[in-house]
């Protein structure tokens, strides 16, 4: 009760000052400052100074508060402004360094020994979908018909055959691989013979079958480079690298043996291709 006591008196003292500091205000207005007025007008401000000190003490921290949520604003609107500036600085880089591998992939395409590409034109596409699995026999690449690119034209990479352009939009195209099921591709063989490649799966070898033979027919061996073929009306130009041979069976009583074939290109290990904007028309 005392503590109660205590506090009712102080807030009764604080609300005397107040009326006398009001009463005083007032007085001073109406009159022309005399110095009995200010000597007391100096004594109440006495009074009211460890009040006022007190009063400004605990006001501050909240005025501080409140500037700090404002600057926090600032604050925020910086960082996000910064962030942005970093996220596109990463973008930029990152572009810079796809248009580097891309330059070194040209580059290496150019140094190779690759004389079926010349005086065909072509257009160099980023891989930018791989498929969803080992069984699907397909790509896309950030190329398309606005770059000129149309259905059946052949594509390479690293000196070798790749698949075929299998669809296109203006911006994008889909690549068959060569080893999907349905891919065909004639081949060379020794001896002048001519034989078909078809592919069996990304994980398996590609299936050779011989079509025309020269007697005796010449044993091919494991290790031999298989290229395109180039006979009239072939879906792709002559001289490109398909395969190596990886396995010759000669069946019992069959005249052809079994030959498989590993293609040259990985698909699984490169970025960028070139499709060769040609046609057999």
């Amino acid at each position: 009760m005392a503590v109660y006591r205590r506090s009712s008196r102080a807030r009764n003292v604080i609300a005397v000052l107040v009326l006398l500091a009001l009463t005083l205000v007032t007085i001073d207005a109406r009159s022309h400052g005399g110095g009995a007025l200010n000597q007391v007008r100096g004594k109440v401000s006495d009074a009211f100074a460890p009040l006022q000190r007190a009063t400004h003490a605990t006001l501050r921290p909240i005025g501080n508060f409140l500037t700090g949520a404002l600057d926090y604003g600032s604050l925020k609107k910086e960082n996000e402004q910064l962030r942005q500036q970093l996220l596109q600085q990463q973008t930029q880089s990152a572009e810079a360094q796809a248009e580097q591998q891309e330059a070194g992939e040209i580059l290496k395409n150019q140094q190779l020994d690759a004389p079926f590409l010349d005086g065909i034109p072509t257009v160099t596409g980023q891989i930018i979908n791989e498929g969803f699995s080992n069984f699907d026999n397909t790509v896309t690449i950030n190329r398309g018909t606005a770059n000129g690119i149309a259905v059946g034209q052949p594509v390479v990479a690293a000196g070798g055959l790749v698949g075929t352009v299998q669809s296109a939009s203006p911006h994008t195209a889909t690549i068959e691989l060569l080893t999907d099921p349905n891919f065909e591709v004639g081949v060379s063989l020794q001896g002048g013979n001519t034989g078909s490649a078809e592919g069996a799966g990304r994980t398996l070898p590609m299936k050779v079958s011989v079509i025309s033979t020269n007697q005796p027919m010449p044993v091919q061996k494991v290790g031999d480079l298989l290229s395109t073929s180039g006979l009239e009306m072939e879906k792709f130009p002559k001289g490109i690298p398909v395969g190596k041979v990886s396995k010759v069976v000669k069946v019992p009583g069959a005249i052809e043996p079994e030959i498989d074939l590993t293609p040259v290109v990985n698909s699984a290990t490169i970025s960028f291709v070139q499709v060769l904007l040609w046609s057999p028309q």
